[in-house]
């Protein structure tokens, strides 16, 4: 299917005067992201912090081991007995669901638990030094024969043939499998270990994007949790060359050559790897914080930060300008702080977003059903789903797959109203 890229149709920007007491008040203000946390569910939820009508909205913190702690955004309904738990995305956090949470709890009748992973929005930001092995895969191709399959998604290139050198490919797979569990475990140890606190025995799960890889991870490693799993765009869902579970890179005595494919299921697929720029693997492979440009150059940054991201946002049909401007504040206030979780990703996947562990190769170990959903122009590979959804259904797992109209890889923020329908009609 194309996915043509979902354009903001407002370009907006952020005044200057704006964005120098955006910046002022964040270095000045002690716990500026809660104070903006709760202005985001000040406005959003009329029971935050109170009781209306059986429901009562909360942001409470569950200890960690390690001297960390896990903050949520909680909803207790009186009526309810079934438990909901919603994983963000990379670079995002629980208010990111601020336009699901009151229709889940009430229309789905449900308690609903939007967590904070380790390192985002108002959980520790610290934790233990990850391992790392940064050496960067040379995939070598020849750019002349490359193919843009447009056809089937705006970011998907296919070369004839690529090739890998030996010795880089066994440096590259060096302690790989070690640095991926150690990462991976870091969140869903911390969702296991907050279920256990609050005596949560099952919940039904609901994961976007770096949040549905590692409900994947989750499910596989604690079955037992989940009834029902829906992974909105997961991330890394596809093989690739850097996939460390190749079973040809079980032994390698020679160079590897291989025929591109435009399949998500092959280990000869590479995405959207040939039109990243250097300066972007560069960042990449040098472990540089995502946010640290924009903690370094001060109320410019800014001004580019919420310029961008209320463009973006405004494609979204916000109900109210105020909302719209509590949100982009939350954003950027939860976002600028130092954490441990700006460059865990990249020792996970490589800078085309191609994980080295898939999730295509953590199905076996599912046992709960799954929805998985994309939108109309989700940057993420939409046929990534259907090669799992067919992998699933093929051990009659009974998954499905939904596409959001008018929506981008957020669908859930941009037609909240057809994302909260399909989720909730496939969970009851």
């Amino acid at each position: 299917m194309y996915s043509k890229r979902f354009k903001s149709t407002v370009r907006y920007n952020y005044p200057w005067k704006n964005a120098f007491n955006l910046w002022y008040k964040h270095i000045t203000t002690r716990n500026i992201e809660k104070q903006a946390h709760d202005t985001l569910f000040d406005l959003t939820l009329p029971y935050y912090n109170r009781t209306v009508n059986g429901l009562h909205a909360s942001t409470r913190t569950t200890p960690l081991t390690g001297n960390r702690q896990l903050s949520e955004l909680n909803v207790k309904n009186e009526s309810a007995d079934r438990h909901m738990v919603l994983l963000h995305g990379y670079a995002a956090s629980s208010g990111w669901w601020f336009r699901n949470i009151d229709t889940f709890a009430r229309a789905g009748n449900y308690n609903v638990h939007a967590i904070d992973l380790p390192g985002f929005g108002l959980s520790s930001r610290h934790g233990r030094p990850f391992l790392d092995n940064k050496t960067r895969l040379k995939i070598e191709f020849d750019r002349n024969k490359l193919k843009h399959m447009d056809h089937l998604h705006r970011s998907l290139y296919v070369p004839e043939k690529f090739s890998l050198e030996r010795k880089n490919l066994q440096k590259y797979l060096e302690n790989q499998q070690s640095i991926v569990d150690q990462v991976v475990d870091f969140y869903v140890d911390a969702v296991e270990q907050w279920r256990q606190h609050h005596q949560i025995p099952q919940f039904d799960l609901v994961a976007h994007s770096l949040g549905g890889y590692m409900g994947v991870a989750y499910c596989a490693k604690y079955p037992n949790a989940v009834r029902r799993l829906v992974l909105a765009s997961p991330g890394g869902v596809e093989r690739s060359p850097f996939a460390i579970t190749n079973p040809q890179y079980k032994e390698i005595t020679t160079d590897i050559t291989e025929s591109g494919s435009q399949s998500p299921g092959d280990y000869s697929f590479l995405g959207r790897y040939p039109e990243v720029k250097f300066p972007i693997q560069a960042y990449w492979q040098l472990r540089i914080p995502t946010f640290l440009i924009l903690r370094l150059l001060g109320p410019a940054a800014v001004r580019l930060f919420m310029s961008r991201n209320i463009s973006k946002f405004k494609r979204s049909n916000f109900n109210q300008p105020h909302e719209l401007d509590a949100f982009a504040e939350y954003v950027y206030h939860t976002s600028v702080k130092r954490s441990i979780s700006e460059t865990a990703i990249m020792r996970i996947f490589d800078s085309s977003l191609l994980a080295k562990i898939p999730v295509l190769d953590r199905l076996h170990a599912l046992r709960c059903t799954s929805l998985w959903i994309y939108g109309q122009h989700d940057f993420m590979f939409e046929d990534s789903g259907r090669v799992a959804v067919n992998i699933l259904n093929s051990h009659d797992h009974n998954a499905a797959m939904k596409v959001v109209q008018g929506a981008g890889h957020n669908m859930y923020l941009d037609n909240p109203q057809e994302f909260n329908q399909l989720v909730l009609d496939y969970l009851n």
